[in-house]
């Protein structure tokens, strides 16, 4: 690979986990959105809104946790979004048991997806990479660097599904692909804790009081000050990962030249 060939698969690279911070803030905007428009149309009715809701998940009992963790297993590993998932559990189930589900759901639909891109569907996913150079050129760093990366890997914006399917293919040893996999545990938890907040600001701004207490905004501020280290966090993780991309890089150039 040239000197020209290897900026430009780096650059791809860059261009690549740029857009997928683009994409990741999108969730958030939406279930934002969505959350004004819901208080604007149901006013003052929303807390008896968000009581019903409420009784009716208790009503289900376990079932309805063993339910959602089945559905996050389903629809991440069509990669769907696991943000959007995560907010709903907090916003349904709460802090503990939101968690609960998501770590569960997480977990099951990782080891899953890492089954299927080993065993059954590594020759089409290595089709599919080799026609998508910056997920190739991750995929030569991680082979490189593999237990290192994994988990820089879960610390950026991309698909957690993605990264498990591209590590799976790659042949990277099921137990680090594990151990790394627990890197996206504060991501998770921070994003079930924003469901959790907007159910809250949901009830306070259905609520007869005029002000927000102390503990309101103890609790609205702790997800300011949570996003706000996901993304210092996740930054540093993706100028890792460039560097670890820039160095295979120029690793293979050298390998190829006479």
């Amino acid at each position: 690979m040239c000197s020209e060939e290897n900026i430009e698969v780096v650059d791809r690279v860059q261009r690549f986990l740029a857009r997928a911070y683009s994409r990741a803030a999108l969730p958030y905007l939406v279930v934002g959105l969505l959350l004004i428009v819901v208080i604007v149309i149901a006013g003052r009715e929303i807390e008896h809104h968000i009581n019903a809701i409420e009784s009716w998940i208790t009503k289900l009992g376990p079932w309805g946790v063993f339910a959602f963790v089945g559905l996050f297993v389903l629809a991440t590993s069509f990669l769907l979004p696991d943000t959007v998932l995560c907010i709903i559990a907090g916003a349904l189930f709460g802090m503990f048991w939101g968690v609960a589900a998501v770590l569960a759901g997480s977990v099951l639909a990782g080891a899953m997806q890492f089954a299927l891109s080993h065993k059954l569907l590594r020759a089409r996913i290595q089709r599919t990479f080799a026609a998508r150079p910056s997920l190739a050129a991750i995929q030569r760093a991680v082979s490189r660097d593999e237990f290192r990366l994994q988990a820089l890997l879960r610390l950026t914006p991309l698909n957690p599904a993605t990264i498990s399917y591209l590590l799976g293919a790659a042949g990277v040893r099921f137990s680090g692909f594990m151990i790394a996999f627990l890197a996206l545990t504060p991501n998770l938890v921070i994003e079930v804790y924003f469901g959790h907040v907007g159910k809250h600001a949901a009830r306070l701004a259905g609520s007869d009081a005029r002000t927000a207490h102390l503990h309101d905004l103890v609790i609205i501020g702790g997800l300011v000050v949570c996003v706000a280290v996901m993304v210092l966090v996740s930054r540093m993780a993706r100028k890792a990962v460039m560097q670890a991309v820039a160095v295979t890089e120029k690793a293979g150039q050298s390998t190829i030249k006479p």
